[in-house]
């Protein structure tokens, strides 16, 4: 029986003219796994009008640009990773095809690079062969007609008119385009004459191994971590920045704190630069030469190359910081554990305007970090500083010699200790003397030693006991005990009896109860971490009193802020911590999207731009809503539960469960054991 299949002209006409650039000779990327994109030559194109059908069939190429950014390596010239290849290849002409993952058994795969649906794949271009595959296409792929099947060293598409001529459907069924030779390693993304996540993959690997670590994506700077020194920082290079016109030099930091602060100088209004990526990206650097940049690149007198005094003291709030807020993570030995914002205060004098203060806000401190850190990874830079740079004098007073002298004596220490090429022992007469420098004098600088000392004497004390009489100091731990209460200066009795009670407040009295040996343990370590905290919060106070005297008029100055937020991180066991600093950054991509995809887009359709495509993004707001509906969201559910008298973990993950889990259907059965 013939088949009677004949298509629409206007739906023709339509899928023709987004087929123009799909020439011979043509390149376009395929997802080779979800870890890379390899390139393909168009060599044979096939339509058929009156079916309303076409096939492509590109020759796959070596070149590799992989999302994971492999490419990155600590050598000068890190090589590119090499594409999976698939396992157990069929020949030409098979009927079905198989990729797999890393690991993963293997299964059947979409255009997309979706999984779970079988794909034929055909060799023959006859008219008739076009004709069975739109007959059968509905059996074959669940409804679609186009399909992309990879054979060999080829990539096979079919595509269906009527599917391609759908709004916003070529970007699905169709190969992403190569753009031009021409447009390798531009400095700027948006010039690419096709923007899409390989071209952009490819455009910052091309750079990067040319040693470009910086580019433009129009307003923003991607930064790509070297992982080796470069000479990009020096007196020489902010000259070339200073008082330049942007886009006249190679993108570069120094070029978006100049843009800052013309912006600033200009439209009179307040700045601010987003340091923002993934954990070991390099947003803290960054943010160092940000600031050192607008402390000596800009000058009330041109011919001045001293720094002022407010200017050095910025400065001399990074090795502080750092010190008390930077850790040796798994991805990174000098990861930031909180978010920092600092505005610079300009204030115009004669032709310039000058620095004449500062302020620092932080928030988000890893406070579990002080009393846990996962394997590999150290607690606070501070701890490992004063352990190895204390001056005895200071050592004897804070009981840390004899055998305790190193960081592999202290139970809040002692999982991991030295980093290669870091003295912490140099790094803490830098600490000594920037504390200095911010205006915390010596005998504040001396109880923040005798407060250490003390969080680290405290960490040792353990306890004993039973169920039925409570707990108690073990008296192996008495010693650690008796140390741990003089340099936190508190009365051996009383903190004892925080260590060891709880007390219950009711309508007439307070009552004192016995607490466990475990729960004696998670006392101490939240003592630990309060008064860390307190710590890092009150050192805030003495060094904005230093940034901005009551001199300065803040009426009568302009700032520009530098956010350093630190980053995004998923492990498999997440501290609540790090879900607050997901969610932060959640947001901030969010404001990302917002502007520079929603608010553009809508202004390119208002003036209604011919020549432009939509371009689509994922839009993160159904995560946001999971964390912070009202009334029901992560929490909101969490601050519910904390409120109740029998409140645990147990019952708030079981909410958490039953409110979106087996509310949406998504696994049978109970998942709380």
């Amino acid at each position: 029986m013939p088949l009677a299949v004949v298509a629409d002209s206007d739906i023709v006409a339509r899928a023709l003219k987004v087929l123009e650039p799909y020439t011979k000779g043509a390149r376009a990327w395929f997802e080779d796994t979800d870890e890379a994109w390899v390139k393909g030559t168009l060599v044979q194109r096939t339509d058929d009008s009156e079916v309303g059908v076409g096939r492509l069939v590109f020759v796959r190429d070596d070149t590799v640009a992989s999302p994971t950014l492999q490419f990155i390596a600590q050598a000068a010239s890190p090589p590119a990773p090499r594409a999976r290849q698939l396992l157990d290849p069929p020949a030409a002409g098979a009927d079905s095809i198989k990729t797999t993952a890393s690991g993963d058994s293997p299964v059947p795969r979409t255009p997309s690079g979706s999984r779970g649906r079988k794909m034929s794949v055909r060799a023959a271009t006859t008219s008739d062969e076009l004709k069975r595959i739109v007959a059968r296409g509905s059996r074959l792929t669940g409804g679609r007609i186009s399909t992309m099947q990879r054979v060999d060293d080829s990539y096979v598409i079919d595509i269906a008119f009527a599917e391609l001529a759908e709004p916003g459907a070529d970007a699905e069924l169709l190969p992403p385009l190569c753009n031009p030779p021409i447009l390798d390693c531009t400095p700027d993304l948006t010039t690419l004459s096709y923007l899409h996540e390989p071209a952009v993959l490819y455009n910052l690997k091309r750079r990067y191994e040319q040693r470009m670590i910086y580019t433009y994506s129009g307003v923003v700077l991607v930064a790509m971590n070297p992982f080796d020194p470069v000479p990009l920082y020096s007196a020489e290079y902010m000259a070339r920045y200073a008082r330049k016109e942007a886009g006249h030099e190679e993108p570069h930091l120094f070029a978006i704190a100049e843009n800052a602060y013309k912006g600033m100088v200009t439209d009179q209004r307040n700045q601010t630069i987003i340091v923002y990526g993934e954990s070991g990206s390099g947003k803290t650097t960054s943010a160092k030469y940000i600031m050192r940049y607008f402390a000596q690149a800009h000058h009330a007198d041109a011919n001045d190359k001293q720094m002022s005094t407010v200017e050095s003291q910025i400065l001399a709030t990074n090795p502080v910081f750092e010190s008390f807020g930077n850790a040796k993570t798994t991805r990174n030995d000098n990861s930031s554990r909180f978010g920092k914002f600092l505005d610079i205060k300009f204030e115009q004098q004669r032709m310039h305007q000058k620095i004449v203060g500062g302020r620092i806000r932080t928030f988000l401190l890893e406070r579990s970090r002080v009393v846990y850190q996962p394997p590999t990874e150290r607690n606070y830079h501070i701890f490992y500083q004063l352990l190895a740079g204390a001056p005895d004098e200071l050592r004897a007073e804070l009981s840390l010699n004899g055998e305790h002298a190193s960081w592999q004596a202290f139970h809040y220490t002692r999982q991991c200790g030295s980093i290669a090429g870091v003295d912490d022992a140099e790094d803490f007469a830098v600490t000594d003397a920037s504390l200095g420098m911010v205006g915390i004098g010596h005998e504040q600088r001396a109880a923040i030693w005798r407060t250490l000392a003390g969080i680290l004497h405290l960490g040792n004390v353990s306890f004993s006991g039973t169920e039925s009489m409570g707990s108690y100091v073990d008296s192996s731990a008495e010693a650690e005990f008796g140390v741990a209460a003089r340099l936190l200066g508190v009365e051996e009795q009383r903190l004892r009896q925080w260590l060891t009670k709880r007390q219950i407040v009711t309508r007439h009295d307070h009552i004192l109860a016995k607490v466990n040996k475990a729960q004696a343990l998670v006392i101490r370590d939240s003592i630990a971490k309060f008064v860390y905290s307190r710590l890092f919060d009150w050192i805030l106070g003495p060094i904005n009193a230093s940034l901005l005297p009551t001199s300065v008029d803040e009426q009568a100055t302009r700032f520009v802020g530098v956010l350093d937020i630190y980053g995004f991180e998923h492990f498999d066991q997440n501290s609540f911590e790090q879900f607050c600093i997901n969610y932060a950054n959640e947001k901030l991509q969010q404001n990302f999207n917002h502007h520079v995809f929603k608010l553009e887009q809508e202004e390119y359709r208002r003036e209604k731009l011919e020549n432009w495509t939509f371009i689509g993004f994922q839009d993160n707001q159904p995560c946001i809503d999971l964390i912070e509906g009202k009334p029901i969201g992560i929490l909101s559910l969490l601050d519910e539960e904390s409120r109740l008298e029998q409140g645990s973990d147990r019952t708030f993950t079981e909410k958490l469960y039953r409110q979106f889990v087996e509310a949406s259907g998504g696994i049978s059965g109970s998942a709380v054991g």
